[in-house]
């Protein structure tokens, strides 16, 4: 499924301490980020939630200031 996302340009699964994980994904521009939100893996995801994660899920928009 990803593969059919071109705008989706980096995806990265993070564990961010025990038992406690996420997902962050780059974008181009807010148009690869919104087809991204909207897209087959966010319904998928979304439909079902309540049985992949433990917690509600939150999904947080941030922006990269800076890069190497």
């Amino acid at each position: 499924m990803s593969n059919d996302e071109p705008q989706t340009v980096t995806w990265h699964g993070v564990k961010l301490g025990p038992g406690i994980y996420g997902v962050f994904d780059t974008f181009d521009d807010e148009a690869g980020r919104d087809a991204h939100l909207t897209g087959e893996i966010a319904k998928a995801l979304m439909a079902n939630a309540s049985t992949l994660f433990s917690n509600e899920l939150q999904i947080e928009k941030m922006e990269i200031l800076a890069n190497k």
